[in-house]
């Protein structure tokens, strides 16, 4: 299974359809059983008060750091972070071992 798929064309953003920087599909389904798309769009995130993660790397883009071979570890740690902060409001939690390991 890819992590990480690269892509030319991105799908619009649902909520202003939009061009999107990043998107992705949660590893579980809503509670509806429908694929849970997680996307970062310049226009929605950067303006989300309630998204700082978000924000964040939407200006690590805007200010060409994924063009920054030197920003990369920078680029990873925003993506962690976004990614929690799109985890929270399904009610998960990122763990650094399995639920049923001490």
């Amino acid at each position: 299974m890819a992590l990480f798929k690269f892509s030319d064309r991105l799908p619009q953003c649902s909520r202003c359809r939009g061009d999107l920087l990043m998107s992705g599909v949660a590893p579980k389904d809503d509670e509806h059983g429908q694929p849970i798309h997680l996307e970062l769009c310049a226009a929605c995130d950067s303006g989300d008060a309630d998204r700082p993660a978000a924000g964040l790397l939407v200006q690590w883009f805007a200010d060409d750091g994924g063009h920054d071979e030197d920003r990369v570890e920078e680029g990873a740690l925003l993506v962690v972070e976004w990614t929690k902060e799109c985890m929270a409001k399904y009610g998960w939690t990122m763990h650094s071992f399995p639920p049923d390991q001490p």
